[in-house]
């Protein structure tokens, strides 16, 4: 019988500068290191994707929850930022009003207005009579007591500078304190009288 061996396949295969040759072991070590990094791959991008639709839909029903009384929808993360950066400083302003207020009148008691009224739909307080991010002051919500003081017609618009006189006891959120003064929509309040 003849021999099916090459006489050079002994040094190719065993010479002490051979490549190294890892075995079944070795060959399942790599299969299963493998399947763990696509497995990890794929179990964190699966895991971004829910945990970033999630987000998007909690962003989505807010500024739902919200549209038309409070803010606009938000579409982006920058328009997000903005707003807030918008909401730090109309709070910023509202508690410089307050204490303004409350130096120029220490008796407390309140200034001749309009009348009286309450917060019908729940908005933005504003410190000029339009709609822009920078002169949001903060939020009134329904129920509200206010003092009107003084209304303005704005590109066709009516709006009313008022002041919150008691905020109501049902929030849904934090709003302006007691005291602040800013312009709101009509169609956020009751009727002046």
């Amino acid at each position: 019988m003849s021999s099916n061996m090459n006489p050079g396949d002994w040094d190719r295969l065993f010479a002490p500068n051979a490549p190294r040759r890892g075995g079944p072991l070795r060959a399942l070590f790599n299969l299963l290191l493998a399947a763990t990094l696509i497995a990890v791959l794929v179990g964190g991008g699966a895991f971004a994707l829910s945990y970033r639709q999630q987000q998007t839909e909690s962003l989505v029903a807010t500024a739902t929850a919200f549209s038309g009384t409070v803010a606009p929808q938000l579409t982006s993360t920058a328009a997000a930022v903005q707003t807030a950066e918008a909401l730090r400083t109309a709070t910023r302003f509202a508690m410089r009003t307050a204490t303004a207020e409350a130096a120029a009148n220490p008796t407390g008691t309140p200034e001749p207005g309009i009348g009286s009224g309450q917060v019908v739909n729940g908005g933005n307080l504003r410190s000029e009579p339009r709609i822009a991010p920078e002169t949001v002051v903060g939020l009134i919500y329904p129920g509200d007591t206010i003092t009107f003081l003084e209304r303005r017609t704005v590109g066709g618009q009516l709006w009313l500078r008022i002041r919150v006189v008691q905020p109501a006891a049902n929030r849904a959120g934090e709003g302006v304190a007691s005291g602040t003064e800013g312009w709101a929509s009509a169609t956020l309040l009751s009727p002046p009288p």
